[in-house]
């Protein structure tokens, strides 16, 4: 008579199998279970405890499912394995090793929450389970919940305070959360027990590096690097040194890593960055032309070369230089570099002609559109540049906001303020919440008189980004102009200002604010202050006038008037200063 269980047990097993679908594998397992364990009534011998063993403990049942859970997850289809495993633990509940590989299936498929109460169930029957509380933080980790994972860590330490594992996997993730201090205790703590461990010193010297500690931080990349030089951790010992500014220490250590691999195009750019730092343009040059011939990408250090040599003003080895890369490849960096010389050095045509090689798909694609428009404004070719703009704003990949604001800038140049307004507005159809789009949108809407539709255009630039000083400085100068709402004109204009120390045009606007709030003593301070750093506005000159004449200095209130006056281009500004002048003589 066979065991109840075992016989509904095996049952099931053909039940859920149909012969059709098994393959020559499972019909292999099958037979060598078979003759393992004589078939699942064998085992049990019809008793219902036999030597111990209890009743409900069916190993050949659990074994074939466990067999066919394996095969699942080596073929990774987890559901059907983590099923398998399942009913493994049916036939054998007490089978630990089917029990440790449920929580992992489920972390597989996705379900976490299931793997962490099943972790946390086990854990309360076997608190002292410390692979089962590392999975388990881990998992908390994957879901973000730091804290709980660090509990984890915690109460293992508890129990065993000298695992040098846990001690380093709790001090690497405090690093990473930022709390350094609790990080560098218990890393010092696994230097204790281990002084060689290579990464508590990386850790360490990470940590010391990020608190400003560069003794400290020094001392510990030394160390890991004794223990186990890499040249990653090269380039980062070196890259640490030119935070530092100590950059002939970190040509050394780049030096070194050289010896051990001259084909190191790593190392040899941090040279080169390094000596650019120190303005040792001919050394980084010569570091370059090396480089290229160990290089397996020679086109972007030419491009790099490229650069110095045109930093360095050798526009012709730069030119060469990107001719030469153009016969073998079509870079749109290079195309760009040239076009860039060609403009600079007059050759127009050849700008024009070199940059319209870069495609649309191309990251440098907007830039040369942009330098293209410049050369042929300058040129006097207005009617070509919208031309292409038109074209570029009429494709479905190159309609992008730069160019409705270059075709709208245009246009105004022109004198067509309507179409330029119309041609903003459209792009903010298509780009509703773009930053620069609704900045030159209110510029213009200023321009043609509709100040409060531009005040309120800009205070939704400032919605996107508060921290726009051109924005608050617009706002903040239009109501101080317009006699509205003066003291937050005031706020807006020093958050300007604390943003962009030492912009003029935001200082013009403080004294202005000043001279609205019947300041005058603080705003010609502040005007004056502007004038220093742009000698030759004539509004700031108008304005200076203007608080001279409130404080009752008639001379130098007309002096600024004639600065003013003799800078002015706009007729309508130099009429109104000559009444400002005119007006001094009835005082």
């Amino acid at each position: 008579m066979y065991n109840n269980r075992s016989e509904r047990s095996c049952t099931a097993v053909n039940k859920t199998i149909s012969l059709n679908t098994i393959t020559s594998y499972y019909l292999s397992v099958l037979f060598s279970a078979t003759l393992l364990f004589a078939g699942c009534a064998s085992l049990t011998g019809g008793q219902s405890d036999v030597d111990g063993v209890p009743e409900s403990r069916d190993f050949s049942c659990s074994y074939f499912y466990f067999l066919w859970g394996s095969h699942a997850e080596y073929e990774k289809r987890f559901p059907e394995a983590l099923e398998s495993y399942e009913k493994a633990l049916v036939c054998d509940p007490s089978a630990d090793y089917i029990k440790r590989k449920l929580p992992l299936l489920h972390i597989r498929t996705g379900d976490t929450d299931q793997a962490i109460d099943i972790l946390e169930k086990e854990l309360r029957l076997e608190p002292q389970d410390t692979a089962r509380r590392t999975l388990l933080a881990s998992v908390f980790i994957q879901q973000r919940k730091i804290q709980n994972a660090i509990s984890q860590y915690e109460a293992i330490l508890d129990y065993d305070p000298v695992n040098e594992e846990i001690l380093f996997r709790l001090g690497a993730l405090l690093s990473q959360t930022g709390s350094y201090d609790q990080a560098r205790f218990y890393l010092l703590k696994v230097l204790k027990i281990d002084p060689n461990s290579y990464y508590a010193q990386l850790y360490l010297a990470r940590i010391a590096d990020q608190q400003g500690e560069a003794e400290n931080a020094e001392n510990h990349y030394l160390e890991a690097l004794a223990l186990n030089w890499s040249a990653e951790l090269s380039q980062e010992l070196a890259d640490f040194y030119t935070r530092d500014r100590r950059y002939d220490d970190s040509i050394k250590v780049l030096r070194a890593a050289l010896e051990k691999d001259e084909s190191d195009e790593q190392a040899r750019l941090g040279i080169v960055q390094a000596l650019l730092a120190q303005d040792r343009e001919e050394e980084a040059i010569a570091e370059l032309s090396l480089a290229k011939k160990y290089s397996n990408t020679p086109e972007n250090l030419s491009l790099i070369l490229s650069r110095l040599y045109l930093k360095n003003g050798e526009n012709q080895k730069a030119q060469d230089n990107l001719l030469a890369i153009l016969e073998v490849s079509d870079s749109p960096q290079a195309r760009y570099l040239l076009g860039l010389i060609y403009s600079n050095t007059g050759k127009f045509t050849d700008a024009v002609t070199v940059l319209a090689g870069i495609k649309p798909e191309q990251e440098e694609y907007e830039d040369a559109v942009f330098l293209r428009t410049k050369i042929l404004n300058q040129t006097g070719q207005t009617d070509e540049a919208l031309r292409l703009l038109e074209e570029d704003l009429a494709g479905e990949k190159s309609d992008l906001p730069l160019f409705y604001i270059l075709a709208a800038s245009l246009y105004q140049d022109k004198g067509e303020s309507e179409r330029s307004t119309a041609l903003l507005e459209q792009a903010l159809h298509r780009y509703p919440r773009d930053e620069q789009l609704l900045f030159e949108y209110a510029v213009q809407l200023e321009r043609t008189d509709r100040l409060q539709e531009a005040i309120a255009v800009m205070q939704q630039v400032i919605e996107i980004n508060p921290d726009n000083a051109e924005a608050l400085n617009f706002v903040g100068y239009s109501w101080a102009d317009s006699d509205q709402r003066l003291e937050e004109a005031l706020a807006y204009i020093n958050r300007a200002m604390q943003l962009k120390p030492g912009n003029g045009y935001i200082q013009d606007s403080l004294g202005w604010a000043y001279f609205k709030l019947g300041k005058f003593k603080r705003a010609r301070e502040e005007l004056l202050g502007a004038l220093e750093l742009l000698p030759e506005d004539p509004n700031i000159h108008d304005h200076l006038g203007d608080v001279y004449r409130a404080l009752g200095q008639i001379n130098e209130a007309r002096a600024s008037y004639l600065s003013a006056l003799k800078r002015y281009d706009d007729e309508k500004k130099k009429d109104l200063v000559q009444k400002k002048i005119a007006a001094l003589a009835n005082l």
